[in-house]
């Protein structure tokens, strides 16, 4: 157990009232936040919470607990405020991850403003079409779509976006256009290779999540390459916005089953969860949370 993000998930659970609530701004499953707050019970061999399913509350030792926690969360605040005062004049280089194509979702606005105010700062961008390892690339920063499993790592929610079932306007002519994601097995599915699951395409449904499962009519591992394919009408592509927009506004693509849409998905800056972060690295997210335009 990583003692220190127990801790401070236990106080994010309280200060928000909810493990919901607490899954929300962590970007993360509830699941995971009540193992965390479970596995923190264990480790110091007491009941820090009463649960029912419609309330919570703190039991005598989770108050003593609580306050404890958070004299040692204001410690740590504290630590890193004089390390950024002992590193105010910034330097060194970070390399960053993200979706290829994800540049317009707008943290290279961000980064880039950084960067002119603190200009023996270097940034290396790596825009990639699969899962990165961050520790075993040397990735400090990664930009990440979706909902994100637990780990040890720290999600911050930095914007939000849709993934669209688009195709184009000569394809639904042809083969018409399916009402329901079960008819999407009946139909031409273009598939980016490079996502984790990519045959499941997942929906909603009386606001309960789905998924379809699809096969391949054709694949690749880039998503600007399916947007392509939907482009030319050889079927059905199940894409984020960032890589869509620009093709729905000029009319080479339409959306379909928007009714099976989830309404946003969470885009999250995701670093690891150390004890002592690298104050580079701190001050830009920082400024990165601190500095997003309404596109972003």
């Amino acid at each position: 157990m990583d003692l220190l993000k127990a801790i401070t998930t236990f106080n994010v659970v309280i200060n928000t009232g909810s493990f919901s609530a607490a899954s929300r701004e962590l970007n993360i499953v509830t699941s995971a936040i009540s193992r965390q707050v479970s596995d923190l019970e264990q480790h110091f061999g007491c009941q820090l919470l009463y649960r029912s399913t419609r309330a919570m509350s703190l039991t005598a030792e989770g108050k003593q607990y609580l306050e404890q926690f958070r004299q040692i969360l204001n410690s740590i605040e504290r630590l890193e405020s004089k390390a950024d005062d002992l590193n105010n004049i910034l330097s060194g280089h970070l390399t960053i991850s993200a979706p290829s194509g994800s540049a317009s979702l707008g943290f290279l606005r961000s980064t880039s403003d950084f960067m002119k105010l603190h200009p023996n700062v270097k940034i290396s961008w790596l825009f990639l079409n699969r899962f990165v390892d961050m520790v075993q690339e040397g990735i400090d920063l990664s930009i990440r779509v979706g909902d994100l499993p637990d780990s040890n790592f720290i999600a911050r929610r930095y914007s939000s976006t849709k993934v669209n079932f688009v195709a184009s306007p000569n394809y639904i002519k042809e083969k018409g256009e399916p009402r329901h994601p079960d008819e999407l097995k009946i139909h031409n599915c273009l598939i980016d290779s490079s996502n984790r699951h990519p045959l499941r395409w997942h929906y909603q449904e009386n606001s309960k999540p789905q998924y379809a499962s699809v096969s391949a009519f054709a694949e690749a591992n880039d998503g600007d390459a399916v947007a392509s394919l939907a482009i030319e009408g050889l079927g059905i592509a199940y894409l984020p916005s960032f890589l869509t927009q620009r093709y729905l506004d000029s009319g080479e693509l339409v959306e379909i089953l928007n009714d099976f849409e989830f309404e946003k998905i969470p885009v999250s800056l995701v670093y690891p969860a150390k004890l002592m972060i690298n104050p580079l690295l701190k001050s830009l997210i920082h400024y990165m949370l601190e500095n997003k335009t309404p596109r972003d």
